[in-house]
């Protein structure tokens, strides 16, 4: 697990980068600009750097009350976000490569989360997850 709970400049600076690229690509803001041309992928992009920046925020507001199960699973929601965001930009500058980056991210993705559903692979572990909390919300 990454030491660090701030930003990445690197991210940081490979976004800013590329959306520099994409106002350069998009010249003549007054015919064309990406918000028309990629509505989709610059939605997402915009929406998956915030999404980047509230994880960051909340690592560093409250890293001392996060649990460990909580802090992978942030640390995972940041490295999909931030991958997003980039892969989208991708998609933006250069279609086949964005496209090839997009199903390489789709595919991590479902890794991460298989990841994360370890221990609900196994039946026997998931009734035992469920079995205290059945008592509050079943009627017996």
């Amino acid at each position: 697990m990454p030491e660090s709970h701030s930003a990445s400049p690197a991210f940081l600076f490979l976004l800013a980068f590329m959306g520099a690229i994409v106002a350069v690509k998009h010249g003549d803001w007054n015919n064309l600009h990406p918000l028309a041309m990629d509505n989709i992928a610059m939605k997402t992009t915009i929406v998956a750097v915030l999404v980047y920046g509230k994880v960051v925020i909340i690592h560093e507001k409250f890293i001392s009350d996060i649990g460990d199960h909580y802090l992978i699973i942030s640390y995972n929601i940041r490295f999909i976000s931030g991958t997003l965001a980039v892969t989208t930009m991708s998609l933006i500058l250069i279609k086949p490569f964005g496209w090839l980056l997009l199903i390489i991210w789709m595919m991590w993705l479902v890794k991460v989360v298989l990841n994360l559903h370890k221990p609900f692979h196994n039946f026997d572990q998931l009734i035992q997850f469920v079995q205290p909390y059945k008592s509050q919300y079943l009627p017996l």
